[in-house]
Formats: structure tokens, sequence, C-alpha cells
């Protein structure tokens, strides 16, 4: 494909892309049914790398002075959705879908300013990323803009659920008794479970909109110790990812000392009562590291050997240490996996990409404030903040 440039809004950071230029077959066939607009170059760069284009910055581009920027960012804001409607699939690749890949408190700020009368001494990326926002309400329906900046969801992920604080093990083991702790912790929250089936719906859907406090309950690696604890709960709808390979055998990767891992016949006995399976790979090795041929095997055994257990497994992937890139992300997409979750904290709103979703890992040490701001805001607490959990703890 003929070379095609960027040209970002210069000051304003993340780069925004404002124009494009380059070959003119190239961006008119990008652009076929498009709606016009201060986005469409935005949309237009988002087209063609899906297409395999490799594209370039370009100078940036430069307007007259601050009003003038935020004028343009919000009439930005109001051709994105009308681009969405024109094309739902480029949502997670627009800055529309991007509102939940703030932390917390940034949106929180964005609330603020929405109805701030003036942006003008607010600073320049915090007044940029406002204005675009106040483009996109002053265009969005009721529905939309629910959708786009309401809709979201946590998912929490745990491993083992032992409480056997083992060596190598204390980061990723969480005793029975805390484990129904977090459970009772989230009951009096009024969190309403999603089954993956119902996350996907959320996704694929323009016009669907989530609960307050949408919750996913995971494990990774299909220890039995989780799965007899999600057994207990098995109303919030939670999912196993198992490393196919090793199911009914003892875990072979060097931390887990070779714990036991659930047989297939619980696992079809899990998904019976109502709890859901899905993959973690083959052999839990770091996906990036594959070439391409080890790759496609490692993804679709799994899938193959998962199917052949239990018929109605979801297809889901959890990448193992969480590690993934563009190629394991396609590879997944390419191999018949509907949605796959990273180790990355955050939200998952309409605009998260489905094949790097965020999940957060509670923690034996979490006390009531801690878990409530995990489950709630599915970000991490301060690091300073766990260090002083662990350490009063280990003093008691």
């Amino acid at each position: 494909m003929a070379s095609v440039l960027l040209h970002a809004l210069a000051d304003v950071r993340p780069a925004v892309v404002a124009r494009v230029s380059g070959d003119a077959d190239a961006l008119r066939n990008a652009a076929a049914g498009l709606a016009a607009g201060a986005a469409t170059p935005e949309a237009l760069a988002a087209r063609l790398r899906l297409a395999g284009a490799e594209l370039d910055w370009g100078e940036p581009e430069r307007l007259d002075d601050v009003p003038a920027v935020l004028r343009f960012c919000r009439l930005r804001g109001e051709s994105s959705v009308e681009i969405a409607r024109s094309d739902p699939g480029l949502l997670p690749h627009l800055q529309l879908g991007s509102y939940f890949a703030a932390p917390t408190m940034r949106r929180l700020l964005r609330r603020l300013l929405l109805a701030a009368p003036s942006l003008s001494r607010m600073p320049l990326q915090v007044a940029a990323d406002a204005a675009f926002w106040r483009g996109v309400r002053g265009t969005a329906t009721l529905r939309e803009w629910e959708r786009l900046t309401r809709s979201s969801y946590v998912v929490l992920l745990y491993h083992r659920i032992a409480g056997e604080g083992k060596r190598c093990q204390e980061r990723l083991d969480v005793s029975p008794e805390v484990f129904e702790r977090h459970v009772r912790w989230l009951r009096r929250l009024g969190v309403r479970p999603l089954s993956v089936d119902e996350l996907l719906a959320f996704h694929d859907d323009p016009e669907a909109t989530l609960p307050r406090r949408a919750v996913v309950l995971s494990a990774d690696d299909g220890f039995r110790d989780a799965l007899v604890a999600f057994r207990r709960n098995i109303d919030l709808r939670p999912v196993l990812f198992v490393t196919t390979s090793a199911v009914g055998a003892n875990a072979p990767w060097e931390w887990a000392d070779g714990e036991a891992l659930a047989s297939w016949d619980e696992l079809r006995e899990f998904v019976d009562a109502g709890g859901e399976v899905g993959s973690h790979a083959r052999t839990h090795v770091s996906l990036p590291e594959l070439d391409r041929e080890r790759l496609e095997s490692e993804l679709s055994e799994s899938l193959r050997e998962l199917r052949s257990q239990i018929p109605h497994a979801v297809a889901a992937l959890a990448y193992p240490h969480g590690r993934n890139d563009a190629g394991v992300r396609a590879a997944a997409a390419a191999t018949g996996y509907r949605v796959a979750f990273s180790t990355e904290p955050g939200r998952n709103g309409a605009g998260t990409d489905v094949y790097r979703l965020c999940r957060v890992e509670p923690k034996d040490w979490d006390g009531r404030a801690a878990f409530a701001w995990k489950a709630l805001t599915g970000e991490g607490v301060p690091w300073w903040i766990e260090r002083w959990r662990r350490r009063l703890r280990g003093r008691g």
C-alpha cells in the first residue's frame, strides 16, 4: 500500500490525528461509507491500520490559538458519534471508545468539566479532552451517552483460593475465608454478575447498555481449590480459565509447586451447575515469545481440546501471565476466540478491545476499602498502601 502520513494536532497529548495525507486512492477507499467531519482523519487512520498499512507521522497540524484547538476538539467529538453510527466496528479504535481508559479520578474531573462554564484556564491537555467529550455529549442520544460513558464492567481475577501462603504464591493465593469475605462484600455492594455471553452481547450490540456495578468473576489456571470456592458461589456465574494440556494433573509450571488442577469431570460438573470454562492456552507458555506456527497451534489446540471435553464451553481466552501483543491478539481472533483477557487493571467499556480486556486482582491482604475500590473501579490500590497493608498483616 502506498505511503500515508498522519498529522497530529500540535501540542495536544495523547496524539490526535487531525489530518492524513498521501496516496489519494488509498484514502478514498478507506473513506468509503464514513461520515465526513473533524474525526474523519482518525477514522481513516484506524481503517488503514486495520488493513495492514504502515503509517508514519508527518508534520504536526497547527491551529491559530487555544480557542481554535478547543473548537476543533469539540467538533471531533461531534463527528466521532456520526462515524461510530456509520461504522460501529471502529469504536475501539477511536478516542470515542476510550472513555474508560482514563483512571477514575480523571473521569471524575472530566465530568466536572463537562458542566464548567469555561475551559480556558485549564491545562491544554485537560481542556482538549473535556472539549472532545462536550462534543460527544452534544451529539449523542441519551442511550448512546449511557453506553459510551456509563456502561462498563469490572473483571476480578483470582488464581489459587487455598490460603497456604507458600513461597512464590503469596500474591496469587487468597484464603477461602478471605474469598468468602470478598463474596459477601460483593453482595453488599449490589454487584450484577455478568456471564461471558452477556459481556459479548454488550460489545456486539451498538445499542446495548449495562446495569450499574456489573462484575465478572474469573480465575486463571484451573486450580481445584479455586473451582471448589467458585462452586459454592455459582450464582455469581464465575468463569475458570484452564490450561488444557494439564487438566486433571498437577500444575507443571514452576511457581505452582505441583498443586492439583481440576479434572475434566469436575469442570463439566461446574459448567452443568452454571459456571463457565474458557482457555488459558494449552501449555501456559508466554504467547508473544512463540513463532507464528507455534502460536497458532497453542491457541487452536487448546480450543479444540476444550470443545472436545465441554462442547458448549465459551470461546474465551485468558492470556498466560497476561502477556499479549498485536500478533497474539490477531491470532486469538483468527483461531476462533471471541474474547480474551489480559491482567492489566481497569474498567471495560463499550470501546474496550475485546481481545484486550482488563482485570484486577484482589489480594489476601485486601481490607474492605481496598477490595471495594478494586471491585468498583477495576483499579489497583496505590503501591504504598498495598505495601503498608502487607506489612501490617505480617505483623498481625
